[in-house]
């Protein structure tokens, strides 16, 4: 395996982070507070604090909330059940 040159190792380096800027790029948005590019999934901006509503996010409404809450709540009492059930069957 041939080592690389510095000029080439150095290109690659710069070939790698073009293309992670392009990424990241493609994800930015202007914060409406600031003005600053910031990136679509953030809920504050690093620059000045503002709130921001990350692009297709809707908070889970509360009556939805809980009753997924409730719904675990249920089936790990269920599960806990048929374990203790199951270790004083199998003593």
């Amino acid at each position: 395996m041939a080592k690389l040159t510095e000029e080439e190792a150095r290109a690659r380096e710069e070939a790698r982070a073009a293309k992670r800027r392009a990424q990241l790029e493609k994800h930015a948005v202007p914060c409406p507070h600031c003005q600053k590019s910031v990136l679509d999934h953030m809920t504050r901006c690093p620059y000045c604090g503002g709130a921001l509503v990350p692009k297709g996010y809707a908070p889970m409404d509360e009556e939805k909330k809980r009753k997924v809450r409730n719904v675990c709540y249920i089936a790990g009492f269920a599960i806990a059940i048929v374990i203790v059930v199951l270790i004083l069957v199998l003593r």
